[in-house]
């Protein structure tokens, strides 16, 4: 153990952030199997002539399979941690991407995409990344799980465009082979650098030092202003998940949550609603973001470049609203993705009318207001629910984020084939954005705990 914490200390910054960059990195990854979809789902409808709602029920139980899992990936990762679990992940993954590229028909891509890497995208991606990285960071929660998040907007950045690239000089099987070889470069990543928490070295959130005993004492303020003490005993014990949080309720903080206990409270549900509704819209605009802006008289190439871009405007939303989250409360940071996130579903809603202007509109408020959840909706859940349960507590919220997903992905397919446009799931999408935008301030972290400026 103790050569294991001298190479982790040589490093001359807090390890946190090699967490964070780690996390960057594979997120990218994953998101960028995620967001492929959206031009894959070109590709088949042209290759096999199947109905959108057809095709996008693919995508909608990948979403469900993903979060079924969740639960279990948040058991996983407080059991095994993640330097065990992301890389059997990513493995299957990989399996899963090379089998899908000799599919032949829907009920193939069902099983394979929709189960197979669904799973493997469950085990790296966002559920066992929102259970660890608050583990980290407490002051700077929101920034750090908002830069580890960016990752996201790089992976959709670069990996979408890229496959459209390949599927246009080859075809769609010979992008996905190609994919599931990026995806086993995270395997040697997480093996070296990931850790569960900073306990494992000798830390605790924000860079406070234990020394390499266990046993010293470490200046710890509480409410009362008195120092308390950590030994290698109580170490375990110990929230650290709470340094640098100014408490507001310190009764709902006291209380060992578990998931049981969590299911009887109000704020669990208000959770639970807003972990649907926000998907619901998210999902349902991201998926049909490409078809969308091809519809409106983009070639596939540079629909595929604008969703590219949006990515990337995900991945400055997500690093300053999770900073704000930290610097107001996360209610304020998320209401003004929300408003962002509406101008930009606003904007693809009306492209027919500047198309040279409004898409370009689209990806930057749309790309930046949904960067929100990734940062915010992991940091809203920690703030109420953080302690040693935290991973299958955050697992069965997440389930509600697979569902609402799936739901709204499906939605605005269905409503497309039934109407021949997507106006009436846009305008249905803002509403719910704004539902799951109150659910949020109905649940109200910033009564439990704030983040100390």
């Amino acid at each position: 153990m103790r050569a294991r914490l001298n190479i982790e200390k040589k490093i001359p910054v807090y390890y946190g952030w090699v967490i964070v960059a780690t996390s960057f990195l594979t997120l990218g990854v994953a998101f960028g199997v995620w967001y492929s979809f959206s031009v894959l789902y070109i590709a088949i409808i042209n290759d096999f002539g199947w109905q959108r709602a057809t095709t996008a029920g693919i995508f909608s139980l990948f979403t469900i399979s993903h979060y079924l899992c969740a639960f279990l990936t948040g058991w996983l990762i407080d059991r095994f941690g993640p330097r065990l679990v992301i890389p059997f992940g990513a493995l299957w993954l990989a399996i899963s991407l090379n089998l899908l590229t000799k599919a032949t028909d829907i009920w193939d891509f069902y099983l394979i995409y929709g189960i197979m890497a669904a799973v493997g995208v469950s085990l790296i991606g966002f559920v066992p990344h929102a259970t660890f990285l608050p583990r980290w960071f407490s002051k700077r929660r929101g920034l750090a799980i908002g830069m580890a998040m960016a990752g996201v907007g790089v992976g959709m950045l670069t990996i979408p465009p890229f496959m459209q690239h390949l599927i246009s000089q080859y075809d769609w099987r010979y992008a996905y082979r190609i994919l599931a070889i990026i995806v086993l470069f995270t395997i040697p990543i997480n093996l070296f650098f990931q850790r569960r928490d900073p306990a494992q070295i000798g830390l605790l959130p924000d860079n406070i030092a234990i020394n390499s005993d266990l046993n010293c004492s470490v200046a710890e303020t509480t409410q009362t202003g008195k120092p308390a003490e950590l030994s290698k005993q109580n170490l375990s014990k110990h929230n650290p998940q709470s340094e640098g949080s100014r408490i507001i309720d310190p009764g709902w903080v006291a209380t060992s949550w578990t998931s049981r206990g969590a299911l009887r409270t109000n704020r669990f549900w208000y959770l639970a609603a807003g972990f649907f509704l926000g998907p619901f819209a998210i999902q349902g605009v991201l998926l049909h973001a490409v078809a969308g802006l091809v519809d409106g008289g983009m070639s596939a190439k540079t629909a595929a470049a604008t969703f590219g871009f949006l990515g990337i405007c995900g991945s400055v939303g997500k690093i300053t609203l999770g900073f704000f989250g930290d610097r107001w409360n996360r209610e304020t940071a998320n209401t003004v993705g929300m408003i962002s996130a509406t101008i930009g579903v606003s904007a693809l809603a009306a492209m027919k009318f500047q198309p040279q202007l409004l898409p370009w509109i689209f990806a930057i408020c749309f790309g930046f207001g949904y960067g929100a959840v990734a940062p915010l909706f992991p940091a809203i859940a920690a703030d109420i629910f953080q302690g040693e349960h935290f991973g299958r507590i955050f697992g069965l919220l997440s389930l509600n984020l697979g569902f609402g997903g799936a739901a709204g992905a499906w939605f605005a397919g269905y409503i497309f084939d039934q109407s021949g446009s997507y106006l009436t799931a846009f305008i249905v999408d803002i509403v719910v954005l704004w539902l799951s935008c109150s659910c949020f301030w109905l649940a109200a972290p910033r009564k439990i705990r704030l983040s100390r400026k």
